[in-house]
């Protein structure tokens, strides 16, 4: 039998041993408390367990050879990946995209095609389509897009017996945004594929059913191509289920981060197959929560195909995605042979499903909790299971509680008591972060952080655990609860089955990360009774408690040890995209705020089983305040900083840019030519290094423009990220050479009641063109040629944005017309008052039109002093990576 102590501070004393002592109770520390060593080997443990999760999330399977087409082979892949992005950047419409990666994929597809011919067992069918459509998208703002004869490449393998009625479509993009090979976004993928596609047909067997490779061409013009694929190609009425391949980092482990909706038996092929899993309701819930500022094709063949999917994603070093530095040797040795071997095994073992002959189930909710063990394993059940577990693990804890106040192990007073410790705990550890966000703003630290994600640690994590430690270690010197060890425990297990419980009533699947630090953590007393019973232990001493407890939370030390390397890598290099509509501090903050609550809450029970923890506290006050003399004094808080390994820099957008704005009558009334800047990140424009090319006297006044763009050229409509105040608008001495200067024409102007109906002609423009629809004078939009819009689900705006691209032909000319609709009765006579403003811009983006030279001049400049910043005036403000090119817009009042 056990030998329970007695003692405030020996948990699970027996209530008849309780001391009355009231300065016992308060004070006294026993000779077996735990003391710094304990601690020492308690933090050990937790860097061991995170050192391993980081060495499992890195590791890679062995690359290889291309001697057998048997298997997936990331060196033939390579192959295909290193002549794309030698190309360059290929945005759709540029002779890269249209003429040179068309013909390489084209050549590979040829030689397949011929592969498949010789065997004679499947059958092989290949088409170009050049769509032309409009859709409307909501994506951070709402907004409409027009694509002209893009670009898509399609495939289809199948059984030789004729089309089996039911395909998988597998989707990449080989197009590119502006300034980017694109290696991982999307290069990679197409690469992957195209050696799928080379197994497969070299099968000397027959598939079960067809399988359709879509090569993409328009994804980075909006999700362009899904869309023109999936609403015009005839081989699309076959199509049961996708998996769509994306990027947005380079290279690592690719996470499986959306599923569905519906067809749960898509989400367990996946798990049952994929040798390498990395995947997590988790990841899906918090990307459909719509705060991440991406989004995939995964949406087109969802919303307008009606099909269900998944959706993999390479994330790991997000701070190439998107710029220059999306280049192929950057994607080290193994990450593509690992998608690519997750990838085939999940096709083969779909194309043999029974399932894929039904249709998607778009009513049935997700089905499935799921997520991978450090990639070793993949652990799913039913939603309806996990429901069950939840409550279960909710119940045994309120149950357990319930069992001990009943023994009088402690009272409701105690629990009240020691549940207030948690919130005065949470409040100085809150109010800390904002001091910490308040310094960080005060000394121009803001996205210190950005160049080396190891500093949230050190800069939010480590003093809101000294917070929580300062006042559970004063509660626990002015102790007096009975059993404080075991009503503060059970306050712990009571906090976690309350969140659970929340979590799970509001259908949150994610919830099964709470359970893990629930389900274990509930045995703690019997696995102590446990090696008491087999005489392991003859009494429960703090140090029993302290190694029990160890124990129990090495599960949740690896769960969110493998959430907190995965959270920060991705969010971090977010930060420097997401524009200039929220601080990241007040990001970054409460992201450090739940890791150091979390082990607070993980571990506050154990100070009051400890001896004195001044001197710990000290110790890391020390190693804070250490921090904050090297943030100040040295480089490491810059937030950027260019190596050619591992650059680190702020993004921008530099537009040489023309604009023209007429008046009613047609008379030009003002004429300027300038650079539109814009910072990607929330330092902003304002923050750039001076310079007479980034610097402009004031952000561009819009006093009295009602084009919420400003007037200004913007490439994209969300420009609620990065406002036209945020910007700069920096005059050139030099126009800018306009090859296809824009040609806005009102062909008619008619009157109907209240309605008023424009059509427009536009000549002109390149590849890339945006409009700015702006009504006047009490007017609405009521309808236009674009799209059947909606108003009500788009959303009424005072500016509608559309984008209107071509691919491999411009269009020569684009005609429209726009309805609008007076809100106060009979319109008004449209030939005396305007009714309309209408700006229209396009960019050259791409090619031997992109450049001029104040861009070039501008280039080379951020090139050289970025890599010797020390000899540069706001030196280390140059570690920046740009996007540029030439503009137009014109504005006309109608």
């Amino acid at each position: 039998m056990i030998r329970r102590r007695g003692g405030p501070n020996e948990s699970r004393a027996e209530p008849n041993n309780i001391s009355n002592d009231d300065d016992d109770q308060r004070t006294k520390r026993g000779r077996e408390s735990i003391g710094f060593r304990h601690w020492i080997i308690f933090v050990l443990t937790v860097a061991i367990v995170y050192a391993g999760v980081v060495a499992l999330h890195r590791k890679m399977p062995a690359v290889r050879d291309a001697s057998s087409f048997d298997e997936f082979s990331e060196q033939r892949a390579r192959v295909l990946l290193k002549q794309l992005t030698a190309l360059g950047p290929r945005p759709s419409g540029s002779a890269n995209l249209e003429e040179k990666a068309f013909g390489m994929i084209q050549d590979r597809i040829e030689k397949v095609r011929s592969v498949v011919k010789d065997i004679g067992v499947n059958r092989f069918e290949s088409d170009v389509q050049r769509p032309s459509g409009c859709f409307d998208l909501k994506f951070l703002s709402s907004f409409t897009l027009c694509y002209h004869k893009i670009t898509n490449i399609v495939v289809r393998v199948g059984p030789k017996k004729g089309p089996s009625g039911n395909s998988l479509l597998l989707n990449c993009h080989f197009d590119t945004m502006p300034d980017t090979p694109g290696a991982t976004d999307d290069a990679v993928a197409c690469t992957i594929l195209m050696d799928v596609l080379e197994v497969l047909s070299h099968s000397k067997t027959e598939l079960q059913n067809d399988v359709v490779f879509l090569f993409n061409g328009a994804e980075e013009n909006f999700l362009q191509a899904a869309h023109g694929f999936i609403n015009q190609h005839p081989w699309r009425h076959d199509i049961r289920a996708f998996i769509n391949l994306e990027g947005t980092g380079s290279g690592g482990r690719e996470i499986l981060f959306q599923a569905g909706p519906g067809n749960s038996w898509l989400l367990q092929t996946y798990l049952e197959n994929a040798p390498h899993p990395f995947c997590s309701v988790l990841a899906q819930e918090i990307f459909q929560s719509g705060i991440i500022p991406s989004d995939t094709d995964f949406r087109i063949f969802r919303d307008y195909g009606r099909i269900s999917g998944l959706d993999i994603a390479y994330t790991k070093n997000g701070w190439f995605y998107h710029t220059e530095f999306d280049e192929e040797w950057r994607i080290e040795a193994g990450a593509i042979q690992r998608a690519g071997e997750n990838v085939l095994a999940v096709v083969r073992a779909i194309l043999a499903s029974p399932y894929l002959e039904k249709p998607a189930t778009f009513d049935e909710e997700n089905r499935w909790v799921f997520y991978d063990v450090v990639g070793l394993f993949t652990v799913y059940y039913s939603v309806s299971v996990g429901k069950m577990i939840n409550y279960f693990a909710c119940f045994a804890t309120y149950l357990l509680v319930f069992l001990r106040i009943r023994k009088g192990f402690y009272s409701v007073g105690d629990l009240s008591a020691a549940f207030k410790h948690h919130i005065v705990a949470l409040i100085a550890m809150i109010v800390t972060m904002l001091v910490i966000i308040a310094f960080v703003v005060q000394f121009d630290l803001v996205m210190c952080w950005y160049k080396m994600p190891e500093i949230v640690g050190a800069l939010y994590v480590l003093p809101m655990l000294i917070a929580g430690a300062i006042v559970h270690s004063h509660y626990a010197d002015n102790n007096r609860i009975r059993n404080v060890e075991m009503v503060q425990y059970d306050t712990i297990l009571l906090s976690f089955a309350s969140i659970l419980l929340l979590m799970t009533a509001y259908n949150l699947s994610s919830a099964f990360y709470v359970l893990n630090n629930l389900i274990l953590p509930v045995f703690k007393d019997v696995i102590i009774w446990s090696l008491g019973l087999f005489g392991v232990i003859r009494r429960v001493t703090p140090r029993v408690l302290f190694f029990t407890q160890l124990f129990c939370f090495l599960p949740t030390f690896v769960f969110a040890a493998y959430a907190i390397s995965q959270c920060v890598d991705f969010f971090v290099p977010v930060m420097g995209r997401l524009g200039n509509a929220i601080n990241p501090e007040f990001i970054m903050g409460p992201i450090g705020l739940v890791i150091a609550s979390s082990f607070i809450l993980f571990v506050n029970n154990l100070f009051y089983i400890s001896r004195r923890m001044n001197y710990i506290i000290r110790v890391l006050f020390a190693i804070f305040a250490l921090f904050i003399l090297v943030l100040l004094t040295t480089k490491v808080g810059n937030p950027y900083e260019y190596s050619d390994e591992n650059p680190r820099l702020r993004r921008i957008i530099a537009l040489h840019a023309n604009r023209t704005i007429y008046d009613f009558e047609g008379s030009p009334t003002q004429k300027d030519n300038a650079l539109f800047v814009h910072s990607l990140d929330y330092r902003g424009a304002s923050d750039l290094p001076s310079h007479s090319f980034l610097q402009g006297s004031s952000a561009p006044n819009c006093t009295g423009v009602v084009d919420e763009y400003c007037r200004m050229p913007y490439y994209t409509a969300i420009h609620e990220l990065f406002p036209p105040e945020q910007s700069l608008w920096v005059p050139v001495p030099s126009p800018v050479v306009i090859p296809y200067p824009i040609e806005l024409k009102l062909v008619s102007r008619q009157v109907q009641g209240n309605n008023l109906n424009l059509t427009f002609e536009i000549r002109g423009g390149y590849d890339k063109m945006s409009l700015h629809v702006t009504p006047l004078n009490d007017y609405d939009l009521l309808s236009w040629s674009f799209t059947d819009i909606d108003i009500e689900e788009f959303g009424r705006r005072q500016t509608y944005f559309v984008f209107m691209t071509y691919g491999h032909e411009a269009p020569e000319v684009r005609r429209f017309w726009i309805l609008l609709e007076h809100r106060n009765g009979a319109a008004p006579d449209p030939e005396k008052q305007e009714n309309l403003e209408l700006s229209v811009a396009t960019h050259y983006a791409h090619g031997i039109h992109q450049d001029t030279e104040t861009l070039r001049q501008l280039r080379a400049m951020i090139s050289s002093r970025r890599q010797t910043p020390e000899q540069a005036v706001g030196w280390w403000r140059w570690g920046i990576t740009m996007v540029g090119g030439r503009s137009e817009i014109v504005v006309k009042l109608f």
